[in-house]
């Protein structure tokens, strides 16, 4: 962990676990929520004005859609009169023909113009004048007010038809939206003349209206000149817009903004149409587009503050619990500590608690049986020390049976001496060297050199019993003084050669060959025979044995390879696996036995032995 951290944590281990579980509670919980609750408010404060402003810009959005539909389905309607024949013949005629030019006004006053707007009652009356003078009225449209519009009109060449914006008439106290359409001469690439109609703003007003803003909200609707065509209050009808909401659309196709602050804080949405250019405007107040989302955003705090202050409560309750069943149990380990072992811990919970009172009663049970184990062995150990003391007796005692066997020995060998029977004298000489040596521990670590020495007193016990028996010792006496060995090494190899090498194979005994050699890490002996030796298989099977790690028993190492039986490899050469065990355990595993070659010419077995350290 980090030198910071630590530092960090370090004045909360001296705390009790109630008082960790509370500051944890604080630090973990109550910290990170207050921060977490705090900008959770804002941006979910801005979240919900974010939603509210999008959802007035979409509203707003499909309302001037509708009003654009509403326009240019007015500029459709005017196609036929553009292609008209009346029309166009009433474009050429001069002011001064009176009599033709009243006969085709009268023509169209009658019966043209009735038949194609027949039926529009948002339609107050329309009027067409020419360029060279001409006019016709139909409806209401004052006569000098529609002259006064014609003559100032001003229209680009791309412009066919433009909504010019409110205007008033003397007919009526109530604005009119006024529309221009050029008639265009598609031979003289000219314009002949408008079409000029005046509507009444209830198609406007039914399609503006349709916009729900809350309790107060309002909607405007303001041409391209900055004059009200509708508003919620009647008596802003035709009146120019505030300056500052001037400012606001200016160059803007849609946005919005805010007036006021506080409780009466308003926003103000607004779209501009790309037909015309008028623009419709939203202002309600915001407590009312975000009033009901504010209020279940502060029931969420609210339920949230007090489900922490619950888990507060149950967290510190929980704690005191859990300190209150740890001290019973820390204050019955002080009492088993001083000596108490019949202390029990209650064991009726079933929770992590009930398990470590449990196990507290476990081990206080064990101690309290190993307190009397070792009672016991004390007593034990007492007894063997009596019994080892009366060993020590009988030891003493044996001492006197090797003494008299080799007086016994020395007494044959004076009684040979004075008959003159040199053979016998030499075999009991040999006999009490080999008991000698014999009597010591199997495991006692002497020099090679002293293996070899008694090795010759047996040679010449098994020369007067063989007497074809050549043996052949190659080995330096200075060498073998500085080589680790153990006793009774060797022995048991010549013993298994004269047995399982020419005895079996139903041969005498002719050869006993003992060869070492020095290497840099260890020195190697080589005890040979003549004799029928072994199969291939036995011999890969002693191998094999001889360089596995392990150190399990004969009996072990049959019951791995299934050859319990009496021919098995390693029950015919016990001896030469006890021999490979006892160096092995003694001087490790670097060292033991290895079969050379054993076939019917013979055996060779090799032992590594390893040089005595300086």
């Amino acid at each position: 962990m980090r030198p910071w951290i630590v530092r960090l944590f370090r004045p909360l281990t001296a705390l009790s676990i109630n008082a960790k579980l509370n500051a944890i509670i604080v630090l973990f919980l109550c910290l990170p929520f207050a921060v977490f609750g705090l900008v959770w408010f804002q941006k979910s404060t801005e979240t919900i004005q974010a939603n509210a402003r999008l959802i007035n810009q979409e509203l707003l959005r499909q309302t001037i859609s509708q009003l654009d539909s509403y326009f240019t389905d007015l500029e459709r309607s005017t196609f036929p009169l553009v292609s008209n024949p009346l029309i166009q013949t009433f474009m050429t005629l001069q002011p001064d023909n009176y009599l033709e030019l009243l006969n085709v006004r009268s023509q169209a006053e009658t019966t043209l113009l009735p038949n194609l707007f027949s039926g529009r009652t948002d339609i107050y009356g329309f009027s067409i004048v020419s360029r060279k003078g001409a006019y016709a009225i139909y409806g209401n449209t004052d006569r000098e007010r529609a002259v006064e519009l014609l003559n100032r009109i001003e229209l680009s060449d791309r412009e066919t038809y433009k909504v010019m914006g409110l205007s008033f008439d003397k007919g009526t106290p109530l604005p009119l939206v006024t529309i221009i359409r050029k008639f265009w001469d598609t031979q003289k690439y000219e314009t002949t003349g408008f079409l000029m109609f005046d509507l009444n703003l209830n198609q406007v007003t039914r399609i503006v209206k349709n916009i729900q803003l809350g309790k107060t909200g309002k909607v405007s609707l303001i041409d391209a000149q900055g004059a009200i065509v509708y508003h919620t209050d009647p008596s802003l009808w035709g009146k120019q817009v505030a300056e500052d909401d001037r400012r606001q659309f200016a160059d803007k196709q849609e946005g919005y903004f805010f007036k006021g602050s506080g409780s009466s804080e308003i926003l103000t949405v607004f779209q501009r149409s790309p037909l015309n250019g008028w623009i419709i405007m939203s202002e309600v107040p915001l407590r009312e587009l975000v009033g009901d989302l504010i209020w279940i955003r502060n029931l969420s705090v609210w339920v949230l503050l007090a489900l922490v202050l619950f888990v507060l409560v149950a967290l510190s309750s929980f704690s005191y619990y859990l300190s209150r069943s740890l001290l019973l149990l820390q204050r019955l380990m002080q009492r088993a500590e001083n000596g108490d072992m019949t202390v029990q811990a209650p064991e009726r919970r079933q929770d992590e608690i009930g398990k470590l009172n449990r196990s507290f009663n476990k081990m206080v049970g064990e101690i309290r049986r190993l307190i009397e184990v070792v009672h016991k062995s004390e007593l034990k150990e007492k007894e063997l020390q009596l019994k080892q003391r009366e060993a020590v007796v009988q030891a003493m005692q044996s001492q006197i049976n090797p003494h008299f066997l080799y007086n016994t020995l020395e007494v044959i060998n004076s009684y040979a001496l004075v008959e003159g029977v040199i053979p016998i004298s030499n075999m009991t000489t040999a006999l009490s060297d080999l008991f000698r040596y014999s009597v010591g521990s199997p495991n006692e670590i002497v020099t090679l050199k002293e293996e070899i020495v008694h090795l010759r007193s047996y040679f010449e016990i098994q020369k007067e019993r063989y007497r074809s028996l050549s043996v052949e010792l190659d080995t330096n006496d200075a060498e073998t003084a500085r080589v680790q060995a153990i006793r009774l090494l060797i022995q048991p190899l010549v013993e298994n050669a004269f047995k399982h090498g020419y005895e079996r194979k139903k041969l005498r005994p002719d050869y006993i060959g003992i060869a070492g050699s020095g290497q840099p890490d260890a020195y190697v002996l080589t005890v040979s025979d003549r004799g029928g030796g072994m199969t291939p298989e036995q011999v890969e099977a002693f191998n094999r044995r001889f360089a596995d790690l392990s150190t399990d028993s004969i009996e072990e190492q049959e019951s791995k390879n299934d050859s319990s039986t009496g021919d098995s490899p390693v029950r015919q050469g016990i001896g030469l696996w006890n021999v490979h065990q006892r160096i092995r355990l003694v001087f490790g595993p670097a060292y033991g036995l290895h079969i050379v070659r054993s076939d019917a010419s013979g055996t060779q077995i090799q032992i590594k032995l390893p040089y005595d350290k300086p």
